[in-house]
């Protein structure tokens, strides 16, 4: 029978416990210093892994060979390498597919001061004043991308436009004096028709009061330009006429949308980068005979993207539907813009004038003048000619036709200012004037049509200009063209310099264990031994040992 009390027990149990729990935080205190030793030995076998001999020696010849490689393959031209591919998802398609909307359109138009006086006879010319700028953004969007095996891009470039009231001051309801385009258009486009044509056009004329000049607002004048003799010579001869509507910008920019096919990757190389190919699957404006026409929009570009590593000598193709024909730039001067190093080309002052040996795509069969360039190819054959604004290189005269135009170089002339390395334009201006041109209406047998006749009357003027990128776009920039070059540089120094010092490190390591080392053991053994030697006592012990006589057995 038990003795033990209640609280006999307790006391044991409690004992219990206390040896439990005891055996329970030894028990973890064995296994939390066994976890430590275990991490202590993983860190010293990492530590081991990277800093001995043979991996110090690695690392040394991966440096070297890491600094020797950015020597041969630099990371710009790396990256400009990879860029030519225009792959989906790398910033420069992403930038090009969407292009920022930083081109601003100005209109310039000119009204007829004089007309009254000119149509009497009292005044030789006409008189114009310049009315402007109607300021527009211009839209441009790629539209239809795909990709061909042939290593070229095909896509649509389509382009509108949107009005900014915060940056006009001009009343678009102003009215303004203009030449009736309608009516001198069609009658220089039938100057050398059938005298009965010529003679129903003029009765066509009448009958509907048509005026030499009108009166039109100025958003009609750009962009609602009508005229009843227009409806019906569309609906008589719809071939003839193929629009009713003469507004200056509804014109250029009626279907103002553009199929092009241009050259990327490697196989072409950095210099044919985003050149064109095709334009509407041909080589020039398939307006133009191309066994008679030697301009090719070949080797253009939209001014979107030009080619990397441009030379002061190469000449750049800007293609703009609005002038028919592909404008040569060269190279003005070295810039900087941002801390970026940029070069400046100039629109060839030369580059709406004649040819001389037969081949000139834009004269007329009546000679055109220096400085007028056929463009009626690309508006239904209406005859307009592109020159530049005011006719500010002199060429024609500015007097020679009308007055009032007030040339200005600084104003009128256009250019380009591009990174040469990237290809990326910082800074473009293009600035063209819209001119009819009247031919001979002596064969109207009409004083009024041949008081027009033989005369390039200033329509209006455009300016495009594109005021600067995205601030994301100049920061990738400068940091490719500006920091990358110097900042590889010092990298790929500081890693030669850094695989260097391992290997030789190691090197130096190695002679000492081999042989500086072991040197140092065997002199202080000789030493030592030296110095036992030296011992009168040890040499006493020595030489009594060896005499003491052997115990016979």
């Amino acid at each position: 029978m038990s003795t033990d009390t209640p609280m006999t027990k307790t006391a044991n149990c409690s004992n219990c416990n206390d040896s439990a729990t005891e055996s329970l935080h030894s028990l973890l205190e064995g296994e939390e210093s066994r976890c430590g030793r275990g991490e202590e030995r993983s860190k010293r076998k990492r530590i081991n892994i990277c800093c001995n001999p043979v991996s110090q020696v690695v690392w040394g010849v991966i440096f070297i060979i890491i600094s020797i490689s950015g020597y041969i393959f630099p990371p710009r031209e790396v990256m400009l390498w990879e860029k030519l591919n225009m792959r989906p998802g790398f910033p420069p398609y992403d930038w090009w597919s969407d292009p920022p909307d930083q081109v601003k359109m100005r209109a310039y138009i000119f009204n007829v001061t004089n007309h009254e006086r000119f149509l009497q006879g009292l005044d030789a010319k006409i008189n114009v004043e310049e009315i402007g700028p109607i300021v527009y953004l211009e839209k441009l969007n790629h539209l239809d991308i795909r990709f061909n095996e042939n290593s070229t891009l095909t896509y649509t470039a389509k382009r509108h436009l949107i009005y900014l009231p915060e940056d006009n001051h001009i009343d678009l309801n102003r009215t303004v004096i203009a030449p009736n385009l309608a009516l001198l258009g069609i009658a220089s486009y039938l100057h050398d028709a059938d005298f009965f044509i010529r003679s129903g056009f003029v009765g066509l004329a009448s009958l509907h009061s048509s005026k030499f000049f009108v009166e039109k607002t100025v958003y009609q004048y750009l962009w609602d330009f009508r005229d009843n003799i227009l409806d019906t010579s569309q609906r008589v001869v719809p071939g003839m006429v193929p629009t009713n509507n003469m507004g200056m910008l509804s014109r250029i920019y009626d279907g103002f949308s553009d199929n092009y096919t241009v050259k990327i990757g490697p196989q072409w190389g950095h210099h044919e980068f985003f050149k064109i190919d095709r334009l509407n699957g041909a080589q020039n404006f398939r307006e133009y005979d191309i066994h008679k026409c030697r301009d090719r929009v070949t080797g253009a570009t939209e001014g979107v993207m030009y080619h990397h590593h441009m030379s002061k000598s190469d000449v750049l193709y800007a293609l703009r539907k609005t002038v028919c024909k592909p404008l040569p730039l060269y190279f003005d001067k070295e810039l900087k813009m941002e801390g970026v190093p940029v070069y400046r080309y100039n629109l060839s002052e030369q580059a709406f004038d004649r040819q001389r040996n037969g081949s000139d795509c834009y004269a007329t069969d009546d000679p055109l003048p220096d400085g007028v360039s056929d463009a009626s190819k690309c508006f239904f054959d209406f005859p307009m000619v592109a020159s530049y604004p005011h006719f500010y290189t002199g060429s024609p005269h500015k007097d020679a036709y009308v007055t009032g135009l007030k040339p200005n170089s600084e104003k009128h002339r256009s250019y380009v200012i591009v990174e040469p390395i990237t290809g990326t334009p910082y800074d473009a201006v293009a600035r063209l004037q819209c001119n009819l041109r009247i031919s001979d209406l002596s064969g109207f047998y009409s004083t009024m049509y041949e008081k027009f006749s033989n005369l390039i009357l200033p329509i209006g003027w455009i300016e495009y200009h594109q005021e600067g990128l995205p601030a994301r776009v100049k920061q990738a920039i400068y940091f490719m063209v500006v920091i990358l070059p110097p900042l590889s540089t010092v990298i790929f120094i500081m890693t030669f310099l850094l695989g260097s010092s391992l290997i030789i490190k190691q090197i130096i390591t190695q002679k000492i264990n081999k042989e500086i080392l072991p040197s140092i053991i065997n002199f202080k053994s000789q030493k030592e031994d030296t110095k036992l030697s030296d011992n009168n006592i040890y040499t006493y012990e020595k030489e009594l040992f060896l005499r003491k006589p052997q115990l016979s057995r």
